[in-house]
């Protein structure tokens, strides 16, 4: 595995409107995903009820309303309509979300920011979609599939049962699974996830029943944050080791997620088989961005588009390289 970070290409003029820098030349074997996650969209009403005051999201309201996170997101509608512009237009073969589409995980945040980023509309590249922390807020939100429910369009694919998760699509060559790594949490300061033992069972299954080809898994928790270390106790995926041990059983060559706000890439290490990439918040204010992948056979190439809140679009940035293994 080679894991190779590039300079930015040289600021495009902002009157050049879907400019690529770079020729793709087609292949046979030649895959474009764009990757973006953590939008945190709200909505108007919400549609409060007497038992969220009891539960998690009157804590996620104090978050919002008064210690800073309304303000991050305060352009986040702004910028999901400029995201929405680039998946039409930069001919992406697959669209991937990792998740916290959502604020306080309300049924009415949740059809928002589907409709706001274009599921069911197709004109626009199909997607693939699992659900964040903030997604599945409370218990309620998983037992009335708030989440499957608005993103039905993007939630197709090959199943082990009848259960949603995990689901496997192939996009040309590549494999993408998705696997749901969220879960409710009552306490206020736990953000953790969590797979579980029944579907990692699922998932050895499901990936014994696919062809060739690199898999790449979809989730929201990350294995590691920077460095190859774990993330903070209240933070962290529980699961990680199983999960990180099930997929190398399964063969994955790399794992997408969100989560941590600000984008990474975690190259081979000794505790990590195979890379990860964070694409970090696609809509906080001064982190917002996404990912454009090209793989082409087992070499994926990633740029970097960055919002530019002054000329109000994306802009490239940063590019790597993999080798997935």
């Amino acid at each position: 595995m080679r894991y190779r970070k590039t300079a930015a290409p040289p600021p495009r003029s902002p009157h050049v409107a879907n400019f690529i820098p770079y020729p793709r030349v087609p292949h046979p074997a030649m895959v474009r995903l764009a990757h973006f996650s953590d939008i945190h969209l709200t909505a108007q009403p919400l549609g409060w009820r007497v038992r969220d005051t009891f539960n998690k999201r009157s804590v996620g309201w104090v978050n919002v309303r008064f210690l800073g996170r309304g303000a991050r997101f305060r352009y986040a509608s702004d910028v999901a309509a400029v995201l929405r512009r680039e998946f039409a237009t930069r001919g992406f073969d697959q669209l991937v979300f990792s998740g916290d589409a959502s604020t306080m995980g309300f049924a009415a945040e949740l059809r928002e920011a589907a409709t706001r980023i274009g599921v069911g509309d197709d004109s626009l590249p199909p997607g693939l979609a699992v659900p964040g922390n903030h997604d599945l807020y409370t218990g309620r939100a998983i037992r009335d599939r708030y989440f499957e429910d608005a993103f039905a369009p993007w939630q197709h694919g090959q199943r082990v049962g009848n259960e949603v998760y995990p689901f496997a699509r192939k996009v040309g060559h590549v494999w993408l699974i998705a696997l749901n790594s969220a879960k409710p949490n009552f306490l206020f300061w736990d953000a953790t996830g969590r797979v579980g033992h029944a579907q990692l069972d699922r998932f050895r299954r499901l990936c014994k029943s696919l062809d060739d080809g690199p898999r790449i898994v979809v989730s929201h928790y990350p294995l590691l944050k920077e460095g190859h270390t774990v993330e903070p106790r209240w933070h962290r995926l529980h699961d990680w080791h199983a999960a990180r041990d099930a997929a190398a059983e399964c063969g994955v060559s790399l794992w997408l997620h969100g989560h941590r706000h600000h984008w990474y890439v975690l190259p081979v290490a000794p505790n990590l088989p195979f890379p990860t990439i964070c694409t970090g918040s696609s809509t906080q204010t001064k982190r917002w961005g996404y990912h454009d992948y090209t793989i082409d056979g087992r070499r994926l190439t990633g740029a970097r588009r960055v919002y530019d809140f002054a000329t109000g679009e994306f802009l490239d940035a940063e590019r790597f390289e993999l080798e997935l293994p």
